[in-house]
């Protein structure tokens, strides 16, 4: 019995071979979109389509279906048909145009249930509410994901109901609502250990990155360690969630004095993580790792950091800022007594949007309040841990919030 042919790649192939570009095979009645689809496999032709693209390439029918039709049930071509919405969705969404695929996430979301895969309408719910709050409208997302909790019953969806957790908890901390978000991520906790094992432990790191940053955040930071979810699994490389875990967690060694174990944990970690995990958290990793060394007072490695992490966001064009990096370049230039320097970093640090993550605005401002204050500039130290701690005051990072006013409390108390 001959093999069955590759529909996607024949087509390619004989459309390449007559020169035809996607759009000339597409012609007036199927669009070139539809074409990309079949060709990468995402999409399989109708028996209509098929007979028109054979047609148009001057073959038989048989030359780019093997032959034999395939036999899908309405369910199979239903669903093979929203996946490939929901990548082209997606991919409209990477491409910059986030209005268009919150349209289409939505069209994806109001599909008629009969015949609808859930994971489909899982993955179209958490983007419209990813999407929602990349907008800046937190309320409207963290809306999408409550009403989809609403209608999942423990039973039967206890992985979509804990990936909706995870989203949510995600949404409220990147949106400065930080223990908002711990309560999400600890219920997330809860529900993922009553529930039937998951074949994979994807899941699980996902919740345990949340709630580590939700947890430093809020204060609490040792009730990441005390839900049973246990160490993230170890691999060559370090993608975003095991970064995440491991940055938070040498934060919290950090305040706690632990100054050399988080050193180590922080230098491990910029070793094996890349911009691939997401540059926020690259330069993040990054950033930090410099102002950890320039603490111990190794200047020159530092230093090398932030030169090299600024380079790579230059070239790269990130559209975020590097927050974390100009901090570090900010007590750099402290170190050299650059005081123009200092000024200048911190009031570009000062004047970047209060929405979105402010309690990362506001440990920032902390960090080159202390370089003003050293180099005896204290009345403009005084003015950024003021502005720090009520940052920190309405992300609901309140124990941040009383740690930066003691620091200010004992800057006035030097300068009176």
């Amino acid at each position: 019995m001959p093999e069955p042919v590759d529909t996607g790649r024949r087509i390619k192939e004989l459309r390449v071979s007559a020169g035809m570009t996607q759009h000339e095979l597409a012609g007036p009645d199927i669009s070139a979109s539809y074409i990309s689809l079949v060709e990468r496999g995402k999409r399989i032709p109708s028996g209509r389509a098929l007979k028109i693209l054979a047609g148009r390439l001057g073959v038989a029918m048989a030359d780019i279906s093997g032959g034999a039709a395939r036999v899908e049930s309405v369910g199979r071509v239903r669903r093979l048909d929203l996946v490939g919405r929901l990548v082209a969705a997606r991919r409209q969404w990477e491409g910059g145009d986030p209005e268009g695929a919150l349209r289409a996430f939505r069209a994806l979301a109001g599909t008629s249930p009969v015949g609808r895969p859930d994971d489909v309408y899982t993955e179209a719910q958490l983007a419209i509410a990813e999407i929602l709050g990349a907008q800046g409208l937190a309320d409207d997302g963290a809306a999408v994901l409550l009403r989809m909790l609403d209608g999942l019953g423990p039973a039967g969806y206890a992985e979509t109901r804990v990936r909706a957790l995870i989203a949510l908890a995600d949404l409220l901390e990147s949106a400065g609502r930080v223990q908002d978000g711990l309560r999400y991520a600890l219920t997330a906790a809860l529900e993922e250990a009553v529930a039937p094992p998951s074949e994979s432990a994807f899941h699980s790191l996902l919740l345990l990155d949340a709630l580590t940053r939700c947890a430093y955040w809020s204060g609490c930071a040792h009730w990441a360690t005390e839900t049973g979810l246990g160490e993230p699994p170890a691999d060559g490389g370090l993608p975003g969630p095991r970064a995440g875990i491991a940055l938070h967690r040498a934060l919290d060694l950090w305040d706690r004095g632990a100054m050399d174990r988080a050193a180590a944990l922080l230098a491990e970690t910029a070793r094996r993580v890349t911009p691939a995990a997401g540059f926020r958290l690259w330069e993040a990793v990054n950033g930090r790792h410099a102002l950890l060394l320039l603490a111990r007072g190794e200047r020159s490695a530092a230093r090398s950091i932030v030169e090299r992490g600024l380079v790579v966001a230059s070239v790269a064009q990130e559209p975020d800022f590097p927050l974390w990096l100009t901090t570090a370049e900010a007590v750099c230039a402290e170190s050299t007594g650059d005081h123009a320097r200092v000024r200048e970093r911190g009031e570009q640090l000062a004047a970047l949007p209060d929405g979105g993550r402010c309690h990362e605005k506001a440990a920032a401002l902390s960090e080159v309040a202390g370089a003003c204050a050293r180099l005896g500039d204290r009345e403009r130290a005084a003015g950024y841990l003021r502005y720090a701690a009520e940052l920190f005051r309405r992300a609901q990072a309140y124990r941040h919030a009383d740690r930066t006013r003691e620091r200010l409390s004992d800057l006035l108390e030097m300068r009176n």
